[in-house]
């Protein structure tokens, strides 16, 4: 078994889309700069140095800032779960929904057939 993973760019992906999902959660818990910082960082892709440039901070200072803003999010998550209880929730959503559309396909099929 690889210590690696086989696709490192999907599990940056994966990493990414649950560090906007905590955002998207936890953001209005964080101050309007923490929040601004790490959206501009996950969403729009922007570098230390473009984020370094708009704060009118050091480059460090935008890493430190965007570091600690995400540290905190994880903080919440942890302790609160907020983020794992509505991806549950979205998992057996899509789970119901899969049965509805399989019950309507064999619904028309049926019909169809008789």
């Amino acid at each position: 078994m690889p210590l690696t993973p086989l696709d490192p760019l999907a599990a940056v992906a994966a990493q990414v889309g649950r560090l906007q999902r905590l955002l998207d959660v936890y953001g209005p818990l964080l101050t309007e700069h923490q929040r601004e910082a790490c959206r501009l960082r996950l969403d729009e892709d922007w570098s230390y140095t473009e984020l370094a440039e708009t704060f009118g901070c050091t480059r460090s200072g935008a890493y430190d800032l965007v570091r600690r803003a995400l540290a905190q999010l994880e903080h919440y998550e942890h302790r609160l779960g907020h983020a794992a209880e509505l991806a549950r929730r979205d998992e057996v959503e899509a789970e119901l929904r899969a049965r509805l559309r399989g019950r309507r396909a064999a619904r028309s099929t049926a019909t169809g057939a008789a």
